[in-house]
C-alpha cells in the first residue's frame, strides 16, 4: 500500500465530517433566518391608522380570514398564518362575527382577537308602549340583523328594554331572547301580586298593564291609574279608556289624529266604551313597571281620571267631580264632538 492511498483514506472521513458540519450550520442558519422572517411577518404592525372593524362571515376558512385581514391593513403571507394556526394547535378556533382591530394591530394580535370571539355588541331598544307592529317594522328595517320574522309578534309578548346582539343575528333568534326575558320578568312580577285582583291570569294582567302604559307616562301615576281600572272592574263598570279605542281603530286601518266622540261609538272589540271588561288582547307591549302597577295597584276611592293639561291627570271619585275636571281640561283643549 502506498502513502497516497493511506492519506486518502485518512482525509476522506475528515472531509465528510466537515461537509456534514457545514450542512448542519447552513440548516441552522437557514432555520434561524426562516424563524426571524416568520416572527417578523407575524408581528409586523398593520397599516391601519385607526381602529378598524372587520366582519368574519359564518363558516369562513383560513383563505377568507386571511383576505379579510389583508384588506383591513395587515399585510402577511398566508403561509405564515397557516404555520401559526398549526403552532397553536387544535385549541385555536377562529370565530365568526364583527371584530374591532386596534390601530396598528399585527397578525398575531388579530388572530387572538378572532379566536377569543369577543364580537362587537350592537344594541336595539324596544321602548315601553310600542305595539308589535312598531317592533316588527324596526327590526325589519335594521340591516344589522338577518332573516325574516315568523310567526308574527303577538301583542304584549315582548319586554321593552335594551337588548344587545352581534351583527348578522337572526331576527327570530333575537326575538326568542326577548320573549324569554319577558317570560322570566313577568312570571316573577305575577308571583309578587296583591291578593283579590279582578283578573285571574297573567295574560289578563298584561292587558291591563298595556292600558296603563298608554294612559300615563308618569311613573308616580301608574299605581293610581291602575287603581281606577281595578275599581271599575270590581264595580262592573266599563273601563272607558281612550287608548283602547285608538288601538281598535288602528287595527281597522283608521289613523286617529284626535279622538272624537263619534270614535267612542265604534263597535270594535277593543273599544272599552262599548265593550265590558278587558279588551281581547293587550294594546301594546307594556313595560315591567306598568305590569307591577297592574298587579299591585294603589288603594284609592277613584273611578275617573282625565288629563290635567300639565302632563299628568286629575282623579275623581264621582262623575260630578270628573265632569268638572273634564270641563277644566276642555278650557285648555278644544275637543270636537
Amino acid at each position: 500500500m502506498d502513502e497516497t492511498d493511506q492519506t486518502s483514506r485518512e482525509t476522506n472521513p475528515r472531509r465528510l465530517a466537515r461537509l456534514i458540519s457545514a450542512l448542519i450550520l447552513a440548516c441552522i442558519a437557514g432555520a434561524g433566518g426562516l424563524g426571524i422572517w416568520f416572527f417578523s411577518e407575524l408581528h409586523r404592525p398593520g397599516t391601519m391608522q385607526e381602529n378598524t372593524i372587520i366582519l368574519i362571515p359564518e363558516g369562513s376558512g383560513r383563505v377568507v380570514i386571511s383576505a379579510v385581514l389583508q384588506q383591513a391593513g395587515i399585510p402577511h403571507s398566508r403561509w405564515v398564518m397557516q404555520i401559526e394556526e398549526y403552532r397553536r394547535g387544535r385549541a385555536y378556533r377562529p370565530k365568526a362575527g364583527e371584530f374591532m382591530l386596534p390601530r396598528g394591530s399585527n397578525l398575531y394580535q388579530a388572530m387572538d382577537i378572532i379566536h377569543e370571539g369577543k364580537a362587537i355588541q350592537h344594541s336595539f331598544v324596544i321602548p315601553e308602549g310600542w305595539t308589535s307592529i312598531e317592533v316588527s317594522t324596526a327590526l325589519l328595517d335594521d340591516d344589522r340583523l338577518s332573516g325574516t320574522i315568523t310567526p308574527e309578534i303577538r301583542e304584549g309578548e315582548l319586554l321593552p328594554q335594551t337588548y344587545f346582539f352581534t351583527r348578522g343575528t337572526d331576527r327570530n333568534v333575537f326575538l326568542e331572547r326577548v320573549r324569554k326575558a319577558r317570560e322570566i320578568a313577568f312570571a316573577e312580577a305575577w308571583a309578587d301580586r296583591a291578593g283579590d285582583l279582578p283578573y285571574a291570569s297573567l295574560d289578563e294582567a298584561v292587558i291591563l298593564a298595556s292600558i296603563i302604559e298608554k294612559e300615563t307616562g308618569l311613573a308616580q301615576e301608574r299605581g293610581k291609574v291602575a287603581s281606577v281600572f281595578v275599581n271599575r272592574l270590581r264595580a262592573g263598570m266599563r273601563l272607558q279608556s281612550d287608548p283602547t279605542v285608538i288601538y281598535g281603530l288602528l287595527r281597522s286601518g283608521i289613523v286617529v289624529e284626535r279622538l272624537k266622540r263619534s270614535h267612542l261609538r265604534d263597535p270594535n272589540p277593543w273599544n272599552t266604551y262599548m265593550q265590558p271588561g278587558l279588551p281581547p288582547t293587550p294594546i301594546c307591549n307594556p313595560g315591567l313597571d306598568s305590569l307591577i302597577a297592574a298587579l299591585n295597584p294603589e288603594t284609592t276611592p277613584y273611578f275617573y281620571f282625565v288629563a290635567d293639561g300639565k302632563g299628568g291627570h286629575a282623579f275623581a271619585r264621582t262623575l260630578a267631580e270628573h265632569n268638572r275636571n273634564v270641563r277644566a281640561w276642555r278650557n285648555l283643549n278644544k275637543v270636537d264632538e
